[in-house]
């Protein structure tokens, strides 16, 4: 249900609902059980916060997704990964310490795929 109401909410231009909703739908479900789910869902908001040039709170997410994806290996997430690395060029040469530690874990992430 989280999740639905954060695409509705996305597709309105309501990134901070909708990233509210989707940190909602990742605590519902059981992390153990829907790890991959759980892991998307925290991606989704993690993308909605960094529309909202909210990157400090993008990068606590996805450090939560990647701790999340930890034994989990799909197409999904490690598009998803690429997604977010790309997505973070434009804020390194800001040198933000955040956006360096999560590029570093996204790189090793991939090596791991």
């Amino acid at each position: 249900m989280y999740s639905r109401t954060a695409k509705v909410h996305e597709t309105l231009g309501d990134h901070r609902t909708a990233a509210e909703q989707y940190a909602l739908a990742a605590t519902a479900r059981p992390a153990d059980t829907y790890a991959r789910i759980v892991a998307l869902d925290l991606v989704a908001g993690a993308e909605m916060h960094l529309k909202c040039a909210s990157i400090e709170q993008a990068c606590a997410t996805w450090h939560r997704t990647i701790d999340h994806m930890g034994g989990v290996r799909s197409v999904r997430t490690e598009k998803a990964v690429h997604r977010m690395r790309s997505d973070l060029a434009r804020f390194r040469s800001r040198g933000l310490q955040c956006v360096a530690e999560l590029d570093e874990r996204g790189r090793d992430f991939l090596v791991g795929a």
